[in-house]
């Protein structure tokens, strides 16, 4: 597998996490908050839903930075999705570390971390 390959599975797996993750966060909030421990209740359903719809925006962006087609957009979607991974990952970790999520959250914090790292590395240059 070449390189752009890599990259481009790695795209593609990344937007279907947010398609999956978003649909989850949408139909399902409490039981998507109870695998890593939170308690749900209304409000947390609602920013749930609310990082849902922005899960939603992002797939668009990130689906059109599969392939080499508008290399100027590149570097920017590229580096927001490694950003997202990144801080997303600081904010679950800082959570676990002050006990409002359980253990189950470090295989996800892990795999953000090193898919950001990969978007980074196989990041499509000009």
């Amino acid at each position: 597998m070449t390189k752009e390959q890599i990259y481009q599975a790695i795209v593609t797996f990344v937007v279907f996490l947010f398609a999956v993750s978003a649909i989850g966060y949408l139909i399902f909030p409490a039981a998507m908050l109870s695998i890593v421990g939170i308690t749900s209740n209304s409000q947390m359903d609602f920013l749930v839903r609310t990082l849902a719809a922005a899960l939603v925006a992002l797939i668009p962006s990130s689906w059109s930075a599969r392939k080499r087609g508008n290399a100027s957009l590149f570097p920017g979607i590229v580096f927001g999705l490694a950003t997202y991974m990144f801080l997303s990952s600081i904010v679950d970790l800082h959570a676990f570390l002050t006990h409002i999520v359980n253990s189950t959250s470090i295989p996800s914090i892990a795999l953000r971390v090193v898919l950001g790292a990969a978007l980074l590395w196989l990041m499509p240059r000009q």
